[in-house]
């Protein structure tokens, strides 16, 4: 089902570089065995059925028209300039550390993608409204493989939200992405990802960005959702000052699986990194927390930071942390931290004390929990239907 067959279909009408790239992509894929993730349990999983994604998911304003946006699925006229950026991800590997999805899910978006976007942030551009990008999900649409690539050139600034979401209850989808993101001199990304499948749903997702000199990328991951959620970040901090830090929230309710990976690749003096964990476990969900800090020979006077604070409303949940911290390089800071606890009884009470139910008191616990990561979500309307799909797990 999964072979070249496929990618002839698929890039009928495609450039033609970029139809070339499928066509590498797919022998890579066809050679590598599939990954297990034993720690949650989630072994010799069968891909489902290929079909293509038929909604539109890019939600432009006014303002936004020197942005460049296109759509991966499409004739594009720059496809050259698109390899050429891909390019640095080939002879800018790091291999220390977790290994996240492995290879074959990358190769997997990489060939049979059906939809993403190349985005591209003009040079000394600041655009003050987020990009905002909705993969939704539905009976007729179950499976999602989403190739996205973005550049923030020289001196620019732009917020991008990707929400990928669901209404259906009684709908098993999959989604497979791929983000890639370089951002250039004195740039600065902030990316927001929301998941908020069903919980019969399976979700796996890659991202990989390449820092370059006083660059700074800012990711904010929101894991809410699916039945199965794998997920992997890398980041190459490549120069001189690149700064880079991811703000998770994750909520694991019923039987969810979660298995994040996070890695901070120190290459640049002088670069900066922070990991930001904090989740909330309930009924019988299970979760393991990667956490890599990785200096690399030359990352002289680099500091990265990590912490996970995870909340157990259940003694029943499962929950793994594992913080590591690899250096080459002697003069650098590193530092990691794990907390994990179940609900303070006195605080309840003292709440319940006060006319709440219990479910009422727990709720603004999680809520104040995750307070720190979702005041850096810069749109109302979505920060507030965040709110409210956590409001419904806990009541749930």
């Amino acid at each position: 089902m999964y072979n070249k067959k496929l990618v002839d279909k698929l890039t009928t009408g495609q450039s033609k570089l970029l139809s070339k790239k499928r066509i590498e992509a797919v022998k890579e894929f066809e050679n590598l065995e599939q990954n297990n993730f034993n720690r949650i349990n989630l072994n010799d999983y069968d891909l489902p059925e290929y079909s293509p994604y038929n909604k539109e998911y890019l939600k432009t304003k006014k303002g936004q028209e020197k942005l460049i946006v296109k759509k991966m699925t499409d004739n594009l006229d720059n496809e050259k300039e698109i390899l050429n950026y891909l390019q640095e991800f080939k002879t800018n590997k790091v291999e220390k550390g977790n290994k996240g999805l492995g290879a074959k899910y990358m190769h997997l978006a990489d060939a049979f993608y059906n939809t993403g976007l190349f985005i591209k942030v003009p040079k000394n551009s600041d655009f003050k409204l987020p990009l905002e990008i909705f993969y939704e999900l539905d009976k007729a649409n179950p499976f999602l493989i989403d190739n996205n690539f973005i550049v923030a050139e020289e001196n620019s600034n732009l917020t991008i939200v990707i929400d990928y979401r669901m209404q259906a209850k009684k709908l098993e989808a999959f989604h497979n992405g791929l983000t890639r993101v370089i951002v250039k001199d004195n740039a600065v990304l902030n990316i927001i990802k929301v998941q908020r499948f069903n919980d019969q749903s399976y979700n796996f997702d890659s991202n990989f960005s390449i820092i370059s000199n006083q660059g700074k990328l800012n990711w904010i991951p929101l894991e809410l959702g699916a039945k199965n959620s794998i997920t992997n970040n890398e980041n190459i901090l490549a120069a001189e000052g690149s700064e880079a830090s991811i703000s998770s929230v994750y909520f694991g309710d019923g039987q969810r699986k979660l298995d994040l990976g996070f890695k901070m690749n120190h290459q640049g003096r002088y670069s900066k990194s922070e990991i930001e964990s904090k989740g909330v476990l309930k009924d019988t969900a299970q979760k393991v927390f990667r956490g890599d800090l990785y200096f690399q020979k030359g990352a002289s006077q680099a500091k990265g930071s990590e912490k996970e604070e995870v909340l157990l409303l259940n003694k029943t949940v499962d929950s793994d942390s594992i913080p590591a911290l690899f250096s080459e390089e002697d003069n650098v800071e590193g530092e990691h931290a794990v907390s994990a606890g179940q609900i303070d009884e006195q605080q309840l009470f003292y709440l319940m004390s006060r006319g709440m139910t219990k479910a009422e008191a727990k709720q603004l616990m999680v809520e104040a929990a995750f307070n720190p990561i979702f005041a850096k979500i810069p749109l109302n309307d979505l920060k507030g239907s965040v709110i409210n799909d956590v409001k419904k797990r806990i009541h749930s």
